[in-house]
């Protein structure tokens, strides 16, 4: 299994990198757009909504990356006012809406959850990568390093470490010394990122740098826990079997999309100052 889940991680890895630093601006937005409806595919059968609510979700998910995607960023003069709009509402709701969400085991029930959850959650995060590659494609590339580092970093510090569970009801595998795993991790490469950047280092001190690191590895935790529980309350395993090893695409973009409309926030400030 670990050595599957290498090998599609490498292939997905590679094929991203491509991605990143050759596609134009409005086919890297067409690829985020087809992530997104894999995604709200798997939402939706997670959440038991039919046809016409996945169309709803999708199309109100992706015509804003599309739209933003084949617009020059100059000719969209409101960009700005409206992605902090969107990303404050983002991260709010990973930093206070999912931990009350999973502290009180809330079914994922009502519109809120279903409807409005999802296309905050995708549009947000989609909106981000598409900023992101648009400031600088080794903005792309460190953002989803941040993930993988916190995700690989929790596996293998969980593995060999791990003895007190996080949230044994939603996710039995995961523990506190892999979260710790994971901030060491994060932290190490934020760190490198700030001596190393200078467009990051100029515009955040090195404390702020700090408290990012650790903010970073809070979301993919909640990212990564929430899709848990919505998988433990349909009674299964893992959200499709579309990529080998990994599961579905929600359970390989689970901590991405909780934490790109941070990056996101972050980029826009450093443009805004």
């Amino acid at each position: 299994m670990l050595k599957q889940r290498v090998i599609t991680a490498l292939m997905l890895g590679v094929g991203i990198i491509l991605a990143i630093f050759f596609l134009p601006d409005w086919a890297w937005g067409a690829l985020i757009s087809l992530v997104v409806l894999l995604a709200v595919r798997e939402w939706c059968g997670l959440v038991k909504i039919g046809v016409l609510g996945q169309l709803v979700i999708a199309l109100l998910s992706v015509l804003p990356i599309l739209y933003c995607a084949s617009t020059p960023r100059e000719l969209i003069e409101d960009l700005p006012f409206l992605l902090a709009a969107l990303y404050l509402i983002s991260v709010s709701f990973w930093l206070f809406s999912v931990p009350t969400f999973l502290y009180f085991r809330m079914e994922p029930a009502g519109w809120y959850w279903k409807y409005f959850a999802a296309i905050l959650m995708l549009s947000s995060c989609g909106m981000a990568m598409l900023e992101l590659r648009r400031a600088d494609p080794l903005l792309m590339v460190a953002a989803i390093l941040v993930v993988c580092i916190a995700d690989i970093s929790a596996f293998f510090a969980g593995r060999r470490f791990g003895k007190r569970k996080l949230a044994p009801e939603i996710s039995p595998g995961k523990t506190w010394e892999g979260v710790c795993g994971a901030i060491a991790g994060v932290l190490v490469f934020c760190l490198l990122l700030w001596f190393f950047v200078p467009v990051i280092r100029n515009a955040l001190n090195l404390p702020l740098m700090l408290i990012f690191s650790l903010l970073a590895v809070a979301v993919c935790v909640m990212g990564d826990l929430y899709e848990s529980l919505l998988k433990r309350e349909a009674g299964v395993k893992d959200s499709g079997s579309l990529l080998p090893g990994h599961g579905g695409v929600l359970d390989r973009i689970d901590a991405m999309l909780a934490f790109m409309p941070c990056a996101g926030a972050l980029l826009l400030f450093i443009q805004l100052a």
